[in-house]
């Protein structure tokens, strides 16, 4: 009896271990951004950050008019304020606002206090804009630790990330571009390009990245409908040399490192 009563308390504790130990791993989960959207669909979101410049823009906004196209554009603070005209000409196409924080700044070296202030100042100001729900941060650079993720979270907005890196940041080439993108794509992808002054030709390779993936049977929306289609996932897919949510057999993607995709801006370090 004493020998099943010492097995029962065995049992209970690893059995208590083990609950303890997935739980510690749904917290470090939620701590998380959010890299791709759980789904088999063939759907994609096309996304956008912006941070200076007004010539490239309106020149991605004509892509994407022409292509019947719409897209989520990350926006910082400063830039919003400064250019309202075209943060309408963005809404007005039906296109998707979301927020790339206020100061240009890794915020994994900043303080709690400063992380929400960063997001608090261009909340405030991406507001002022429109009556629909903003609801995704991108941090500037791609840079996050857990604090970026909570406190943001307690603004009201979740951190995302992406998944496949146009870097066309880098300026590396129309045809780099269409290739990384069509070649890495897999379904529930966050996309990431830039709109900003720096990045020379995303205007150009866009439509060819466009029409590729369409012709590959993938259609590209709104960071915002690709939500609704599954769970988001928090995992980082990148660098890995699979693609998620493929079939058994799927085409595995290439292997690439991913430094942080950052837009200089003119004059910076």
């Amino acid at each position: 009896m004493r020998r099943q009563w010492l097995l029962c308390c065995v049992a209970l504790v690893l059995v208590g271990g083990s609950a303890v130990a997935v739980h510690a791993r749904a917290l470090d989960q939620a701590a998380q951004p959010v890299y791709y959207i759980g789904t088999t669909e063939k759907a994609m979101a096309l996304t956008f950050d912006v941070s200076w410049g007004e010539a490239v823009l309106p020149r991605v906004l004509g892509v994407l008019e022409r292509e019947h196209q719409r897209a989520t554009f990350f926006l910082s603070g400063p830039w919003s304020k400064t250019h309202p005209d075209m943060v309408r000409a963005i809404l007005a196409s039906g296109n998707e606002l979301a927020s790339h924080g206020q100061q240009h700044t890794n915020l994994s070296g900043v303080g709690t206090a400063g992380i929400a202030d960063n997001v608090g100042a261009a909340d405030a100001i991406l507001r002022g804009y429109t009556e629909q729900p903003l609801r995704f941060f991108r941090p500037p650079n791609g840079d996050f630790d857990s604090r970026v993720v909570d406190v943001s979270r307690g603004l009201g907005y979740e951190t995302v990330i992406w998944s496949v890196d146009s870097r066309d940041w880098m300026n590396p080439g129309v045809g780099s571009i269409i290739s990384r993108v069509t070649g890495q794509a897999f379904p529930g992808a966050i996309l990431l390009f830039h709109a900003s002054d720096t990045c020379k030709q995303t205007d150009l390779a866009l439509p060819a990245v466009i029409e590729q993936l369409r012709a590959a049977g993938y259609h590209l929306v709104t960071l915002g409908e690709l939500w609704s289609m599954g769970p988001a996932m928090r995992n980082d897919p990148r660098g890995s040399g699979r693609k998620p949510n493929m079939p058994a057999g799927g085409t595995p993607a290439q292997p690439a490192s991913t430094p942080p995709a950052v837009c200089q801006a003119p004059g910076a370090a």
